[in-house]
């Protein structure tokens, strides 16, 4: 490879022109060996630990070059070869708010289809941007999986708690598909919560209009702005109502809000939120509510203003915290 081709390379990975794009692709990704173009990819993919480098481009380049240009160009074999040896470099479209988090391609048994999955780690929030040009952010905990041809069927997969900012296509209605629940828009500003383990399925919408489906009951409401859905899994029992929406998704701007909410609740979301597990000893009476917003305080400092308000004591041992109450012996675990 000459130098000035691998200059146009090194731009199109700095997204300085889509000439770079057309020239990279047409010239290029139908060999996926390429030493020099291997080399100069994991030179930017390097380089994107120390700060944030913006490729958006290449990941949309590469949807539009695999599903709509490559035709009968590229094999099976190079089609899947292309896939994960970009997908290393795809991960970097995640970093803005990046503790932990991951971007995975692979293809369905017996199938082309490839799909990728979006993960944010535990006590982590991790931003993102679908083929679409629908954004979002997913919560600690949570995964996100769509099939990498996802303009011709918007749907993705939701385990944990996502935000999402969909663009409107009247054509191609944009599907969240949870275990329990399905929920169905156009175009709008909406928060789904369905981790395992929970008891709920929470939707909340800040703006549009969206439609929350039972898998269970098949039964079905229509959501308006700052209205919130709440799908009981055992019963299949659905209820809807008006709350403050910022308390329900104020965890994509790095801060925890907290109305008159049971300590339980408060617990759970800290969790999730500082990426550990809290043990609450039986005997531990707690029936204050709490009001309060977490920003940038620390696990600590969480603990003690708790404690200030709670008969309790807390233990901190790596990830987990046991709570127990004041006037008694700390738990033995």
């Amino acid at each position: 490879m000459n130098e000035p081709d691998k200059n146009r390379i090194d731009r199109y990975f700095n997204a300085a022109s889509t000439e770079d794009e057309t020239f990279v692709t047409d010239s290029f990704l139908n060999d996926v060996n390429d030493a020099d173009l291997r080399k100069i990819a994991a030179g930017h993919w390097e380089k994107s630990s120390l700060k944030k480098v913006e490729l958006q481009h290449i990941l949309n380049q590469i949807h539009f070059f695999i599903n709509t240009r490559s035709g009968n160009r590229l094999s099976a074999k190079t089609r899947s070869g292309l896939l994960f040896f970009y997908s290393r470099v795809a991960a970097v479209l995640f970093v803005p708010l990046l503790i932990a988090g991951a971007f995975l391609l692979s293809r369905t048994s017996g199938q082309e289809r490839s799909y990728a999955e979006i993960q944010a780690a535990k006590g982590s929030r991790v931003q993102f941007t679908l083929p679409d040009g629908s954004k979002g952010y997913l919560n600690g905990g949570s995964a996100l999986t769509y099939a990498t041809d996802f303009t011709n069927e918007r749907k993705v997969r939701l385990t944990g708690e996502g935000y999402f900012e969909v663009t409107k296509d009247n054509r191609h209605p944009f599907t969240v598909e949870t275990e329990f629940a399905d929920v169905i828009v156009l175009g709008t500003k909406f928060d789904v919560c369905a981790y395992r383990g929970d008891q709920e399925v929470v939707t909340t919408l800040e703006e549009g209009q969206i439609r929350v489906i039972d898998k269970k009951t098949n039964n079905s409401a229509s959501l308006y702005p700052g209205e919130q859905s709440r799908i009981n899994i055992l019963t299949g029992e659905m209820l809807h109502h008006q709350v403050d929406t910022r308390l329900f998704t104020s965890w994509k701007e790095e801060m925890l809000r907290f109305d008159n909410a049971p300590f339980a609740d408060v617990v759970k979301k800290m969790e999730r939120w500082y990426g550990i597990r809290i043990t609450l000893d039986k005997s531990l009476q707690y029936s204050d509510n709490y009001t309060l917003t977490i920003k940038t305080e620390s696990l600590r400092e969480m603990l003690q203003l708790l404690s200030l308000t709670t008969p309790m004591k807390y233990e901190i041992k790596e990830d987990k915290v046991f709570i127990y109450p004041f006037k008694t012996e700390k738990m033995t675990n």
